[in-house]
């Protein structure tokens, strides 16, 4: 059975993946991205302001490995080493903050040999994780969570292209205005192509807890403009800004 202890820590509302940490919150029967304090990306919640809307928010100003951060030039390394269940089911809905499809139990990814439960998934737009300091035109983050709570997010860039019919039941939950049952194959939702980057970071939404490992990929996928003008319609200036990256050092293995 997943251990739930943790997602009440998830990003966007509250994502990410969101959204764990090594100094985590008090349980809570929240699911993935719930809001607490109200916040938001523009006005007095803009991220600038989460730090002072709570008191369990204070890590988003006081965090010493917050997340989002800027990513250098892809450096084609090592490939991913990740394997996943197959199709997953579950159900997609606007959370008021993200676009967020909520895996039913069951749903596994391998990551470099260890079983993860695949917890639930949702979009930015534009991206959060910048490469040379560009945006890409939206980024998706499967939020994983070992036995333990702890958090893996594996991070995939959005480019204007080809349509890609591997989002399609996503989008389509995207626009239906509720609840509705969607279907998600991870791997087909990735590049073929999967060297990457990863660091030490935190979800990039309130609580903003530490402790979560980031795996971004470095090639981005290709989304029809018909879909990426969809999730727009959701939702869109969702990011928050990318974060100091201080003494940390972005890797290319695991």
């Amino acid at each position: 059975m997943r251990n739930r202890s943790r997602l009440s820590l998830l990003a966007a509302p509250a994502v990410l993946l969101v959204l764990a940490g090594c100094t985590p919150d008090a349980p809570s029967e929240r699911t993935p991205h719930d809001a607490g304090a109200a916040w938001s990306y523009a006005g007095e919640g803009a991220p600038d302001h989460w730090g002072g809307l709570a008191n369990e928010y204070g890590t988003c100003d006081a965090g010493e490995q917050q997340s989002p951060v800027d990513l250098p030039a892809p450096a084609r390394g090592a490939q991913l080493d990740l394997t996943a269940s197959g199709a997953v089911h579950g159900l997609t809905a606007d959370n008021g903050h993200t676009v967020q499809f909520t895996a039913d139990d069951g749903a596994t990814t391998t990551i470099d040999g260890t079983a993860l439960d695949l917890v639930q998934m949702h979009f930015h737009a534009a991206s959060e994780h910048t490469v040379d300091g560009a945006a890409a035109a939206a980024e998706f983050h499967f939020v994983h969570a070992d036995r333990k709570g702890e958090l893996t997010v594996v991070g995939v860039l959005a480019e204007v292209g080809a349509h890609n019919p591997a989002y399609e039941s996503y989008v389509a939950g995207a626009t239906a205005g509720a609840g509705r049952a969607s279907t998600v194959d991870v791997e087909s939702m990735l590049p073929a192509s999967r060297s990457f980057a990863t660091y030490e970071g935190s979800l990039t939404t309130p609580p903003c807890s530490e402790g979560v490992r980031w795996i971004v990929l470095e090639d981005p996928i290709e989304l029809g403009a018909d879909q990426i003008a969809d999730l727009e319609a959701a939702h869109v200036e969702n990011a928050r800004p990318v974060q100091p990256l201080g003494d940390r050092v972005i890797g290319h293995e695991l």
